[in-house]
This record gives C-alpha cells, structure tokens and sequence, in this order.
C-alpha cells in the first residue's frame, strides 16, 4: 500500500499544450520509466485530454480525490507540475496542505520534485514560484486566445463550436457560415407564419404535427454532440425556440459574436455581455430571410396574439384602441364578429371601442389602396428628378434636449424624495414615468436616425425609387403580407373612427418635400435643395397625437 501509486494525465491544447513532448503518450512514458527506475507500483491511471489546468474542475482528477481519499494509492505521480494544474492558488492547497495531511507523497518527474525527500526550501519556496510560473503561462495563454477570438469576430469570421440551425459550416473553411438547403425551408416556414399572425406556440405546435426536425435532432443526425443552446425535451419543437429563431439576426446575414464572456482565465462561468459590446459583422454571410421579412416577423412578436391552433384571423395583431393604446380583442356573438377594448373588457378603465370586423376590414381595403396608389405616384415622381441636388438636414437637438429634461427631473426625485417632498411611492412612481419617457425618446431618435439613412441611400440610388412600386395596388381582398407590410398598426375610436399608421410614412413624407421643394424651385437647377427632418418627423414619431397617414382617417 505505502508503495502504490497513480499517475495524472493531462493535456489542453487551450492552455497552449500543443507539442508532442505534452502529449498522453510521452507522459505516460516518461512516469513509467521513473516508476521502474525507482521501483514504484504504478497501479492507477487518470486523465484528462482536452481539460484546461486554470482550474480542478476535470473529472478524472475529482475520480482521483476519491479514490486517495478511499486509500488506494499513497503517490500521485506527474510529468510536471503544469500537468497537476497551472493555478497558483489551488496547486498550492493541495501540494503544501492537503497532500501532507493525508500522508501523500507528490512526485514531479521533470521538476526532480518528491515530497518525501524535499527539503522545506523546495516545498515552500521553489515549488510555489514554479506553480505561480504555469499560473502565469495559463492566464498568457489565455489572453493570446481571447485576442485571437477577438480578431477572428471582426473579420466576420464565425467561432462557434456548432453552426445555428439553418447554416453548417463550409467544408473548405470552417469559419465560414453556409446556408444548410436541408433545414432552410424550415426557417423560411417559421417566419412566413409569424407574419401571417400566428402565436409562436401555435407555430411551435404544427412544426411538431408535421414531424419537422428539431435543431438538437439536426445536431444529432450530423453526428455533432454540441450543446445547441435549445433545451428540448424528447426533440420537440416550443414557443421559446421559435421566439429564438426569428429574433436571432444570423437569417439576415449578420454576424453576431461575444455576446458571453469567461469571468477570467480561470472560471468556466460565463456572463451575458452589454448588447452594445457585441460584435455583429453585416453581410457576413448568404441570408435565408429578407430583411423586410425580419423585420415584419419581429414586429409581430411583439403582438400580443392568441394562441390559437387555427388560422389567426386577417387582423390579429393589428388593431389597437385609439385612447388607451391597449390591443383589440376579437369577439363573436351569432354570425356577428367585432373588436373591443381589452382594457375595457378586463378592468372596464376604458369605453368600448366596439367595431364590427367587416367595416374594419372594407375601411382598411380602401386605405390600403389609396395609400398604395398615392405612394407609387409620389415614387414615380421623385424618379423623375434629379435627387443628387438634395441634402438631408437632420435637426436632432429637440430630441436631444428633451431627453436632458427628463434626465434633469429624474435625479431631481432623489433631493426631492430627500427632502420629503414627495413620498416614496410618488418617487418611484415618477422615476418609473421619467424612464418610459426617456425610452421612448430614444426610440424615436434610433428610428429618426434609420429613415435618414434610408432616405441617404434612396438619394444615392435613383433606381431604388423605381423598385418600390408597387404593381397592381388595387385590389379588393385584403392581404396580410400587404398589410403588416404598409400598415404598422389600425387603431380604433369611437363611433367606428379609424386611424392608420403605415410603416413607411416617415420615408413618404421626405419624399413628398423634395417634389414640393422641386416646383418651387424648378428655374434654379443648380441650387442645392435642403431637406428638412424637423417638422415631417414630428407627425410620425409621436405615438399620442392622433396621426392622418396618406390612406386617410376612415
């Protein structure tokens, strides 16, 4: 027993152990070698292939605790102490506390280190600089390797472990996303539904009816034993996994990377990082969905829509009441169907807003297509002059200086709540207030920002007004890809008023502008024409006002 002993394998090519000098093989040797030299009963063998030494956390060093705390062995037997660990801290524990209590003698074979016969300088002092040396090693080697990531992330250069479900990786180079044709047509399905309004449970469960491939069985069946991040049981699809897909911008083509980091170079624990410390690289690679299709399919996964295993009804997850802003609720009584409040319906803090479906669906036909009609002539229009001479003028500073008044107020509570001027609950809830308010301002300065972007480009490229024309606007049936499409929301009032709020008014306003701006100035062709941002994006951003979009009010 006094003479038997174990040997620790390790290798980790994360910590940089990538010579043949460190592999198994030669460790193995060059312990069985000193354990005949010296005559050892080398019984017990552990290792752990592909396990870091920046922490114990490897299960077949935690097998070797049990078994030394069972009595098999009394020697533990290692190439070198960067094989036993390269943490200072926890190498030291074992080597200069736990080890000894136990009666254990530790031998490093290439370190010419033996517990039983080291004096107190070698086990107090040589040995723990030798340990903070691999300490040191390992949080270099960690370092280099989080650089490298970091390179390869902004060179649009895909790391992960598994492609997402969709993509693989190409055969000739595996940092590059390629479109998986076997599994596409599945992610093309979940948003095509999500547009035509059903819930994502509802989606969830016909993907389930119809056998359809989860992301871990597609993992499975390719032979990869990754964790795809899904938490499945028995492979079946749900509402989560859904919500994950059309929200994942990797469909557009977008590149998104670094979204968890370690703690450090020694945890394997990994934190969320800040949204705004992504690195997400555009055109990345070849999309499975349009960005317009994104877009629309995110928009309805902010709905509240039923989960229904029907076909959702033509309006779901479009109507709104006008004064509260709660969704309308879908009510059938005979062969009559209407809309109502469902603030009202719930809490009764608001009227009705009742609205029979067949006048909403007749007014929203006619906006649409006077809406359409009117788009395509001011797009026809605009094609016909020359855009160059026009510049956007941009004013953001109201935005701005409203966003620095709600800044102001809100740390004013503190002083206030201080001084006992208002009371604990108004403090909260006036915080609570100043914080929507400034969300929202933020919102409207990110959506100001993107229709000016989109209006740069439209300038930059004369083709694109003709490309959004749309062929046959007319119609008398009502289409939901057209409708979520043009109308961002229907919201209802009373005594049947309707309101409409297309998607893409703020573009159509500018638009107008610059046919405006072009009669009156026809006789200066030479001038620069200025666009102003300030007044036309008031009407659209702000959600309170009642807003008369081209379709008109019905």
């Amino acid at each position: 027993m006094r003479n038997t002993a174990c040997m620790y394998l390790r290798l980790s090519r994360e910590d940089g152990d990538s010579n043949e000098s460190n592999s198994i093989l030669n460790q193995r040797q060059i312990i069985k070698s000193y354990a005949k030299e010296k005559n050892i009963d080398l019984s017990y063998e552990y290792v752990d292939d592909g396990y870091s030494g920046s922490n114990f956390e490897r299960p077949n060093f935690k097998n070797m605790i049990n078994d030394l705390n069972k009595g098999k062995f009394s020697i533990i037997m290692v190439k070198d102490l960067s094989r036993f660990g390269r943490d200072y801290i926890e190498s030291g524990k074992y080597l200069q506390k736990i080890f000894p209590e136990k009666g254990i003698c530790f031998i490093s074979v290439n370190d010419n280190y033996d517990s039983d016969n080291a004096d107190v300088s070698d086990t107090h002092l040589i040995l723990p600089i030798r340990n903070f040396i691999n300490d040191s090693y390992c949080r270099d080697i960690s370092m280099k390797v989080k650089s490298s990531k970091e390179v390869k992330r902004k060179n649009g250069e895909f790391i992960g472990s598994f492609a997402p479900f969709g993509y693989k990786k190409d055969d000739k180079n595996k940092h590059q996303l390629v479109v998986d044709r076997k599994v596409a047509h599945i992610i093309e399905r979940i948003f095509n539904m999500k547009i035509e309004g059903y819930s994502s449970k509802a989606i969830a469960d016909f993907l389930n009816s119809i056998g359809t491939v989860t992301p871990s069985k597609h993992k499975e069946n390719n032979g990869d034993n990754f964790n795809t991040g899904f938490v499945v049981k028995k492979a079946k699809w749900d509402a989560k996994m859904v919500n994950r897909i059309i929200s994942n911008k990797v469909y557009i083509g977008v590149l998104e990377q670094g979204k968890t980091a370690k703690l450090n170079y020694k945890s394997k624990h990994e934190v969320d990082v800040s949204k705004e410390d992504w690195i997400a690289i555009e055109n990345a690679h070849e999309s499975i969905v349009s960005k317009s299709i994104f877009a629309l399919a995110n928009k309805m996964l902010l709905r509240d829509v039923k989960g229904s295993k029907d076909k959702p009804q033509i309006l779901s997850g479009m109507l709104y009441c006008k004064d509260c802003g709660s969704p309308m609720i879908r009510r059938k009584v005979r062969n009559t169907v209407f809309y109502i409040c469902s603030e009202y319906n719930n809490s009764g803090d608001c009227s009705r807003h009742s609205i029979k479906e067949d006048y909403v669906i007749g007014a929203t036909i006619h906006a649409l297509n006077d809406y359409l009609s009117k788009y395509n002539e001011l797009l026809k229009k605009v094609s016909e002059i020359d855009v160059s001479k026009f510049t956007v003028k941009v004013d953001f500073e109201s935005l701005y200086a409203e966003k620095r008044k709600y800044e102001r107020l809100r740390q004013s509570l503190y002083m206030d709540l201080e001084e006992e001027l208002i009371t604990t609950e108004e403090f909260e809830r006036f915080r609570k207030n100043y914080l929507i308010k400034i969300r929202e301002i933020e919102k409207q300065i990110i959506t100001k920002q993107n229709i000016v972007e989109e209006l740069k480009m439209k300038i930059n490229d004369k083709g694109s007004f003709v490309s959004e024309i749309v062929p046959n606007p007319e119609s008398d049936e009502l289409n939901r890809l057209s409708l979520v499409s043009f109308i961002d929301r229907i919201e209802i009032g009373e005594d049947n008023a309707i309101n409409f709020v297309f998607n893409n008014i703020g573009t159509a306003n500018p638009l107008q502008a610059i046919v405006d701006s072009n009669k009156v100035e026809a006789k200066d062709t030479h001038k620069a024409r200025l666009i102003s941002m300030g007044k036309l994006f008031g009407e659209h951003l702000e959600r309170t006002e009642p807003k008369l979009a081209v379709g008109g009010v019905c």
